[in-house]
């Protein structure tokens, strides 16, 4: 998102807040309500060590699938989005306490009950703009065996197997998402969970029912699938999921994104739309091989359940509203290489862009980006990140607490288009932006 650094900048290191505490029962300060179990995990703590933690206390604690992203930082203040989400929601719902510094200097604890303007803030609003976090409190869950479905094509496939595989993946999503899973889809794979009673309690029966037609498409194309029931998430996570963590260097990595509302995956023709775009980003050289999508909206498994009682819900979060009636957070993903010219960045961004205005199109008037893993060169951003009345209230209380704008970075709360693109501050960002629109005939508020 280009934030982690800039010309003139200051950047407070929080890595080495590490304190983690559990607590069987927990009390904010001001409130009277026990929320129960939690874990108060300094600003630095990183979700593997978290993940360790919580399991040596019979318990889970949502956090990022990397090991090494810290589940206190920014990834929850962005509002917190993984793989057991569309049971148990996201960081950002979950979070009942911070403890921050605020930039007149002030230690301040915020809850619902105490600084509750802050607290709407923090889940959701956005890391760099509010304070500096010193650690949050969590709503943890009690440690019990999860499905899981691990189906995989061979990396080799052609763009057209692709395509039907994404096909396939578009057209039972909505049915995994209403029986309470969720993860990753891609171009090659399918990677699930499901931590509800029904697809735990019978050795798996029902998790490889669900994944039946995936598990005979990879198959029949040389794949593999394990669909089964293990002990505990931490079991998958050291079994499953660190062994694949590596990350390639030399390459500047850049997506776009947008949250996919469950009314697009409920008819043939939405269906459909969504299969358009991906043949359409194909033609300008998105290879569909390389697609990757996180399903790790919140509440998913509740609100396709039972629709009605879920409209009547509310949660206190500053994210967008399309988190809660999305099933997909879409995402196309390019990179270029680290010493490219400063003209194949812009071809680059160009084509990213373009495939950004596509995907809302697609998408339609009810949809939003998810604020750490959007397009930082899209319009319209602040409808996008908070919807509208959201971003009115981020920035009243943005003003409040940091009247001088001390706190700031590349299209966060209280960035201003035409003040600070064509700023000396933001120079790099601001030149490529104004020469993608220019390509594309777009303004910032367009």
């Amino acid at each position: 998102m280009t934030r982690n650094s800039g010309k003139g900048t200051l950047s407070l290191w929080t890595h080495n807040l590490q304190a983690m505490e559990y607590r069987e029962s927990f009390v904010p300060q001001g409130c009277s309500k026990d929320v129960g179990r939690v874990m108060i995990v300094g600003a630095g703590a990183p979700s593997g060590d978290a993940h360790i933690f919580a399991d040596k206390h019979d318990s889970v604690i949502l956090g990022p699938y990397s090991p090494t992203v810290a589940v206190s930082g920014g990834w929850l203040v962005g509002g917190g989005h993984g793989v057991l989400g569309p049971v148990y929601g996201m960081g950002a719902d979950r979070v009942v306490e911070f403890r921050i510094v605020t930039p007149d200097g002030k230690e301040r604890t915020v809850n619902a009950c105490q600084n509750p303007d802050l607290f709407f803030a923090l889940r959701g609003g956005g890391g760099s703009s509010f304070g500096v976090i010193l650690s949050a409190t969590h709503s943890v869950i009690p440690r019990e065996p999860i499905a899981f479905a691990d189906v995989h094509l061979p990396s080799n496939i052609s763009s057209e197997t692709a395509l039907e595989w994404i096909k396939l993946l578009v057209d039972e999503s909505l049915e995994w998402g209403r029986q309470g899973w969720g993860g990753h889809v891609a171009g090659t794979y399918v990677t699930h969970f499901n931590p509800t009673p029904d697809y735990v309690s019978d050795n798996g029966t029902k998790a490889r029912a669900s994944f039946q037609r995936v598990t005979d498409f990879a198959l029949s194309h040389g794949g593999t699938s394990n669909v089964a029931v293990y002990p505990n998430w931490l079991y998958i996570w050291n079994t499953f999921l660190l062994p694949l963590d590596t990350m390639q260097g030399g390459n500047m990595g850049m997506g776009s994104s947008r949250l996919i509302p469950d009314e697009l995956f409920a008819t043939e023709q939405g269906r459909e739309r969504l299969m358009s775009y991906f043949r359409s980003i194909a033609e300008i050289g998105f290879n569909p091989v390389n697609f990757y999508t996180p399903v790790t909206t919140p509440f998913t498994y509740q609100r396709l359940q039972d629709p009605e009682s879920f409209a009547t819900r509310t949660f206190g979060t500053s994210l967008t509203p399309a988190w809660y009636r999305s099933l997909w957070h879409l995402q196309t993903i390019g990179s270029m290489a680290w010493n490219s010219s400063y003209q194949d960045r812009v071809d680059f961004i160009t084509d990213l862009t373009n495939s950004t205005v596509q995907l809302e199109a697609v998408a339609g008037p009810n949809a939003g980006s998810h604020f750490n893993e959007a397009n930082p060169f899209m319009t319209g951003w602040q409808e996008s990140y908070y919807g509208r009345e959201n971003y009115e209230k981020l920035l009243k209380i943005k003003t409040k607490y940091d009247p001088e704008n001390i706190l700031t970075c590349w299209k966060c709360i209280g960035f201003e288009d035409k003040r600070d693109i064509p700023s000396s501050r933001y120079r790099c960002q601001g030149k490529l932006q104004q020469d993608v629109y220019n390509n594309l005939g777009l303004t910032p508020s367009s």
